[in-house]
């Protein structure tokens, strides 16, 4: 069974390799990243400035079976604004405008922020999951609804309950949403004339403990 603890700073690398990993198939990055070989190392370090700011706020989880590092949230706690664009910069977004330009960055946050419209109606008073993986090798074995019912949803009761919400765009990742709980409140079309993806928006209220 898996254990849960906070990330340490010396596993920033390790986790946001794991979330590299779990997501070259995602459809949304390859709406807003190059494409070709430069794709891999651009979601590495998207996923890296990320996790590291995560980790600066004390809010990058992982799950450790066996010694290994098998699944890893980054949870925005209520009542927090979360990382902000100050902190991505110092954590290497300046880097990454560098190589890819300022025209692509806003791109990538302008998409960022259409993803997570519905869900800011509810203002800084909930809970999100920013980015929520499990490693490869690992999926399918029941890993995430466990992450979920095990440490995700009795933390938040222990620190008061609330709303949490999320963001998705598969429909695999849409019914294992459904399958822990969450419901679908808002869904539209994201990305450019021709090639849309699914954007799902889902909440939960978690009582208190």
């Amino acid at each position: 069974m898996q254990s849960y603890r906070l990330a340490e700073k010396h596993e920033i690398r390790e986790v946001a390799t794991l979330f590299t990993e779990s997501f070259m198939e995602y459809p949304l990055f390859p709406l807003i990243l190059s494409q070709g070989n430069a794709y891999k190392a651009e979601l590495f370090r998207l996923n890296y400035i990320n996790t590291k700011s995560y980790v600066q706020q004390e809010a990058c989880f992982v799950g450790i079976l066996d010694g290994k590092i098998v699944s890893a949230v980054l949870l925005k706690k209520s009542g927090d604004s979360g990382p902000g664009f100050i902190q991505y910069l110092l954590n290497g977004g300046l880097a990454l405008a560098a190589r890819v330009g300022v025209g692509r960055i806003k791109h990538i946050l302008n998409t960022l922020d259409k993803m997570k419209e519905a869900c800011r109606r509810y203002g800084k008073k909930t809970w999100y999951v920013d980015s929520f993986a499990v490693a490869k090798g690992y999926q399918g074995k029941s890993l995430g609804s466990a992450l979920f019912r095990y440490f995700i949803f009795p933390h938040v009761r222990k620190h008061g309950g609330g709303l949490i919400t999320l963001v998705t765009h598969t429909e695999l990742n849409r019914k294992f949403y459904c399958k822990n709980g969450f419901e679908v409140f808002s869904e539209f079309g994201i990305g450019p004339e021709g090639g849309r993806i699914p954007n799902y928006s889902f909440r939960q209220v978690i009582e208190r403990g």
